[in-house]
Order: C-alpha cells, then structure tokens, then sequence
C-alpha cells in the first residue's frame, strides 16, 4: 500500500496490505478531506473519531458516519480521547502532524498521514483506502470520476505549460500568497496557467498591497471558507474594496473571483476545477455546466443535493450554458 506524505505528495510505503483475516481497521481522521473520502468511497462506519472542525463545519457527512465522535482539534487533538479509542490509525495531514503522535506509535496504533487535497493525487489515494478498507468498487468509482473530470479540463485546454495567463491565488489569511509547494499552486499548474507568487516563493508568504497592484496579474483569486460570519459576497466585495484594486486590469475586466476552499481542495478538488477552468478558458468551456458537474458528484457519492457555493462572482450567470457532464 501506497500513501503520500509531505506537502509534494511524495510517495511512501506507509500503510499496511489489506489482512482479510482480520476485521477491517478503525480510523480517526483527524483530516476532514480524509474523512469524506472515506465516506465516498462507502467505508464511513470504519471512522470512529473526526476533529471538531469536521462536526461544526461539515455536520452532513457526519450521518455516514455512525461511529465517529470528536477529539478535538486537528492540529491538537485530545490525546487520552485517542488512546481510549484505541483505533487501528490515525490519518493527517502531514504538514498537521500532531506533536503527540509518538504516543500513538507507543500503543500501537499507526500514525499515518494522508494528503487527501490535491486534485491529481485523489485518484490514486481513493483506491489505496478503496484496498484497506475492502471498499474497492465505490474506490473505483470515484476515482474515475476524478479522472474523467480531469481529462474534461485538460482536453479543453491548449498550449504548453504555463502557457496560460497569470493567476494571483491567495490563501483563507488576507495578502498571503500561496507558495510553489502548495495544492494551490497546483491547481494553476493544471489549468496551464502562471502563478503569480508561485514564481516567486516556495511557502506561503504575506505580501504587501504594493507588490500585487504594481504586479497587476491577470486574475485574483482568494480562497475563503463560508461560515455564519462570512459569505461569498461579503468577501468578494471586501476584496473589491482594497486600495488600488479598482486600477488593475483583473479588476478592471472583471476577472476577480472568491472560491470555495471546500471546493477546491478536498475530495471536492477534480469539481472545483471545472469551475476555475471556465472562469479562466468560457470559450473553450462554453458547452460545460460546472453546477451540473457538482450536483452528480453529490447525487452519486454523498447522496445528496449541494446548496453551496464554489465560485463568486458566477460570470456565466446562475446556471452554466451545456450539459456536458463526467
């Protein structure tokens, strides 16, 4: 079995083969991409513990999840919480590694870390626990779905690497640009498209107001999490509103959005870039309903309808033009 840590999704030989002598393993997600992925791939009822984040902000996946209870946070969880759960592993996000994690190993339960964000890697990840967790088929599933989304995006899309136009993408913390190394940056990789401060900066890294307008790249893109306190609209209009925007051509040809991070980088991933791509290339993706795109990934894996939103401003109105779905 084949698992990835590290923030480039390196390969690492970290989980164990699928013992069907044995009953099939417990799981605390202390990742809520991780924990989605289980439930779409049918193997919720093996998640006995999600952080707490997961349970305020995502309370629809928690009925397929019967057994799951919080520990807590995710960077750091309610250690005595794990060990009575005496699960099999716990799964993270490597860059998250909890400082405890040593007192799991000491137990005997795996520490292992999983990095469920990143559009590329889902296919392959999604059948690795498809494997662990005896869940093969509904793994399979999904992954093609991944990739036949993927395939949608990347056929419509001309010219070489980095052939596209020049996108700033900014992380959920205001004027902190994502870095080279980040599943941001990789989502512009993707869409052909350069990114502004993966150019320039390997990590995440605050920026001056200065740098971007006198830069004036060709999109801007920040990256928000909705919750009660905070909407799309607010924060579109919040990003609209910095000084010397209004003078930058991404301004100026209405080419700034607001995005979903749910949407972008989690399970979601392959979905969110049906967004961006049409916000990006609307000719060449004129025939394609993104929301169309979204509604079956929700029908067929969550089995439920989604009321959220992945982009604001929608600039081909409330509902896309086409059918053409994966």
């Amino acid at each position: 079995m084949v698992l990835f840590t590290g923030c480039t999704s390196v390969h690492a030989k970290n989980l164990p083969e699928r013992n069907d002598s044995v009953p099939s393993p417990s799981i605390i997600c202390l990742s809520s991409d991780t924990a989605e992925l289980l439930v779409i791939i049918g193997a919720g009822d093996h998640v006995i513990g999600v952080p707490e984040s997961l349970v305020q902000n995502q309370p629809e996946l928690l009925q397929f999840l019967p057994n799951a209870v919080s520990v807590g946070d995710a960077k750091r969880p309610d250690n005595e919480r794990i060990l009575e759960l005496k699960p099999d592993m716990v799964m993270f996000i490597s860059a998250m590694r909890p400082a405890t994690a040593g007192t799991w190993e000491a137990a005997g339960i795996r520490a292992v870390p999983v990095e469920s964000h990143k559009a590329g890697d889902l296919p392959k990840i999604a059948r690795e626990l498809g494997t662990l967790t005896g869940h093969d088929d509904k793994a399979r599933e999904y992954a093609m779905f991944c990739e036949e989304t993927l395939a949608l995006v990347s056929s419509r899309i001309h010219g070489g690497r980095g052939s596209g136009p020049v996108i700033y993408i900014e992380s959920y913390s205001d004027y902190v640009a994502y870095g080279n190394v980040s599943a941001a940056d990789s989502v512009i990789t993707m869409l052909n498209c350069h990114s502004l401060s993966g150019q320039v900066f390997f990590n995440a890294t605050r920026i001056s107001n200065e740098w971007l307008v006198t830069r004036d790249p060709d999109f801007i893109i920040k990256c928000i999490i909705p919750d009660n306190d905070k909407t799309m609209e607010g924060e579109y209009a919040r990003l609209r509103d910095r000084p010397g925007l209004s003078t930058m051509r991404a301004a100026q040809e209405n080419r700034v959005f607001v995005v979903n991070g749910n949407f972008l980088f989690s399970p979601h991933a392959p979905v969110g870039m049906v967004y961006l791509a049409k916000a990006v290339y609307p000719d060449q993706f004129a025939d394609v309903d993104p929301d169309t795109v979204l509604q079956n990934y929700h029908r067929r894996f969550l089995h439920a309808n989604e009321t959220g939103s992945a982009l604001y401003p929608v600039p081909w109105g409330k509902h896309g033009s086409g059918g053409l779905n994966p």
